[in-house]
């Protein structure tokens, strides 16, 4: 019976894995395996572990093997976190929000404000300062964090148009489960409802919710000018994805470990410039579909991030607002 390199490593504290477990000359070290999921398809959480894959199994000389499983293969969002944390799945990517139930501070990625646009996003958390900061995130439940991208633009599809700040009122807005956003959203007067990807296209098709906050790129991919044409977006709010590592695998890399994290950095890289074109390839899909772009006027943008910026920052806990304020030192600077 074949026997784990991370099983061997919890039950023989203290033993190095780079050739100290007594393993043969012959031993295949090709016996790592890496399950990297989503619950997104054909978008940037895919291509990132697209990257991810090829990057490791080439540097590592075939020493790592990783499997992909997108499309919620492994479960729900919730459920691949649980995974990660355990050790069952290895690397998990979603959307910042939906960690927050793991480590409230995950919140702080989810200010508006702070990043601008794609390409100062890509600057503002390629920062080393802002690097340093969320790579000691959710350390003490068992994971690492091994990058964070800018997904794409917020936006809200709806059945009646946006195009003011009054128009929020008594809107049931879909929203991720992230505590934060559903409070930013009643300083709009929406009716925020947290609910998972898989549950939204049925429930706005029968008329269950009216609008559904999501990045921009989710509406043309899952075709949602089928159901409605009105996407109005969000003044300085995108979404970020994170990808989590589990520590114990990581541990039990020994030097590879260093491989994983190097093509994770290589991945963010030409991660950032395909989901770059992927936003604009999604507004020319959206528009083509007889898609209509709405953008608040510039007094409703103003007075947009200045109730849902103070709300944010008054729900984060001391150790996400010190995140904040590295993530907002490092947006003027590329600002």
């Amino acid at each position: 019976m074949r026997i784990s390199r991370r099983l061997l490593l919890k039950a023989v504290p203290g033993v190095a894995l780079a050739g100290g477990l007594g393993f043969s000359a012959g031993a295949r070290a090709e016996d790592f395996t890496m399950k990297l999921t989503t619950t997104a398809s054909n978008d940037l959480d895919t291509k990132w572990l697209e990257l991810l894959k090829a990057g490791v199994e080439a540097a590592s000389a075939g020493k790592i093997k990783a499997n992909i499983y997108p499309a919620s293969q492994l479960g729900s969002a919730e459920t691949t976190i649980e995974g990660v944390t355990m050790g069952t799945v290895e690397v998990a990517i979603n959307a910042s929000g939906v960690y927050e139930g793991l480590e409230p501070r995950f919140a702080a990625l989810a200010v508006p404000g702070v990043i601008t646009s794609m390409a100062q996003g890509a600057k503002v958390l390629a920062d080393p300062a802002v690097r340093e900061r969320l790579g000691q995130i959710a350390r003490d439940k068992g994971v690492e964090v091994l990058t964070a991208l800018v997904h794409s633009p917020v936006g809200i599809v709806s059945r009646q148009p946006i195009t003011t700040l009054a128009d929020f009122k008594g809107m049931k807005i879909r929203v991720p489960g992230s505590a934060l956003l559903i409070e930013q959203l009643k300083q709009l007067g929406a009716s925020p409802i947290a609910m998972s990807l898989g549950e939204v296209l049925p429930a706005f098709q029968n008329g269950t919710i009216d609008g559904v906050y999501a990045g921009s790129t989710i509406f043309s991919a899952l075709k949602y000018y089928d159901i409605s044409k009105n996407l109005t977006l969000l003044p300085e709010t995108f979404v970020v994805i994170v990808a989590l590592v589990n520590s114990d695998f990581m541990t039990s890399l020994g030097p590879l470990a260093a491989v994983v994290r190097e093509q994770a950095r290589k991945a963010d890289t030409e991660g950032a410039a395909w989901g770059a074109t992927d936003v604009t390839n999604a507004h020319v899909a959206w528009e083509k579909n007889g898609g209509k772009t709405i953008k608040l006027p510039d007094a409703d943008a103003t007075r947009y991030l200045a109730l849902v910026v103070p709300v944010a920052l008054k729900n984060l806990g001391k150790e996400a607002r010190a995140d904040y304020d590295v993530l907002k030192a490092a947006s003027v600077k590329y600002s």
